[in-house]
């Protein structure tokens, strides 16, 4: 009794790990599955697990919130990694070069969006390479309506937003491939192993590789969004670009506008706004080339009136509802290309 008294905060941290560590196990085959995989029990303690989990807000009950969200109940289901994973990875890679923070302006004004990019349009690929002959006069390529057949070779990659897309949309999840997880950033993208396969996770980059897609689909760029400036940013979004057109040269490549956030979100907080989102969709939409990349702005299936998410729509102002996967999939089928 004395050491209770003496030391009661000791005997608090004992039990609390106890504690997790039994939450672990027990969770160890559901919402703790992917991070159980990634860690060796006899190296690793157990309570490492939800430690490793917390850290992208995934809780026990996280199971029991997915099901409220298929049901369109207004559950707290955030997304991760705002800009502190996304800048840690980027440092990790060794490519957050004196990346500045959220709040980060580019004093030399967008004259770096119109180079590369522009060529790119006018007679040189993305890749800025001159193109000569018949290559240099691009195709014309218009936005059509298609059935949900047309998904059946399409590939989506993205963060958590995508992750709903599969989850709540049924035509789309039968047809279609899903590399999406929750807080993903366009700096972790192509390396970062989560994509399930027999013989375990791999990259995007070694599934890509691996298999191959008539029609790809990319929405990245919210996690990020306190991380660098627009230059920064757009320079990353640009090697991914590149380098799946490398590993994928007959695919038409869909650059989906980052989704808004609703007024109230947006008049919160300092770099999940709609003003910052805007300025980034504006120099990601400079990739396209008409040719092969396209860009596609779904915001107008979701906004309000005044360009913002519509919060009707969503349940926690960054996400939304089950029921409003609906707008984006027939924003989709009416804005596709077919050559």
């Amino acid at each position: 009794m004395k050491f209770l008294k003496e030391c009661p905060i000791l005997i608090g941290i004992i039990v609390i790990a106890v504690i997790l560590t039994v939450i672990s196990f027990v969770c160890r085959g559901s919402v703790y599955e992917d991070y159980a995989g990634e860690s060796d029990p006899a190296k690793v303690p157990a309570l490492a697990v939800v430690f490793k989990a917390a850290r992208d807000q995934v809780f026990p009950w996280s199971g029991s919130a997915d099901k409220q969200l298929a049901s369109g109940e207004d559950v707290e289901f955030l997304e991760t990694g705002a800009g502190e994973d996304a800048a840690a990875s980027a440092q990790a890679d060794g490519t957050d070069d004196g990346a500045q923070s959220g709040d980060a302006t580019d004093d030399q004004g967008a004259s770096w969006l119109y180079g590369d990019a522009d060529a790119a349009i006018s007679g040189n690929d993305i890749s800025g390479n001159a193109v000569s002959g018949d290559d240099a006069e691009p195709e014309t390529y218009e936005f059509t309506e298609v059935d949900d057949d047309y998904f059946t070779d399409a590939l989506f990659i993205g963060d958590s937003r995508t992750v709903g897309l599969s989850e709540y949309c049924e035509p789309l999840d039968e047809r279609a491939t899903f590399y999406s997880k929750v807080s993903l950033t366009i700096f972790t993208v192509m390396d970062k192993e989560f994509v399930k396969t027999d013989d375990g996770k791999i990259s995007v980059d070694a599934a890509l590789r691996e298999n191959q897609f008539s029609k790809i689909y990319i929405m990245l760029g919210l996690n990020e969004i306190g991380t660098g400036d627009t230059e920064y940013f757009f320079n990353a979004y640009k090697e991914v670009i590149d380098r799946i057109m490398e590993l994928q040269p007959d695919a038409i490549i869909y650059i989906q506008g980052i989704m808004h956030v609703t007024a109230e979100k947006a008049n919160g907080d300092k770099n999940f706004n709609n003003e910052k989102i805007n300025e980034r969709n504006e120099a990601i939409a400079q990739l396209a080339d008409q040719k092969k990349i396209f860009y596609i702005d779904m915001n107008e299936a979701v906004d309000d009136e005044d360009g913002n998410l519509d919060k009707s729509l969503s349940f926690d102002g960054v996400h939304l509802k089950a029921s409003s996967y609906e707008r984006w999939y027939e924003f989709l089928l009416h804005n596709a290309i077919v050559r």
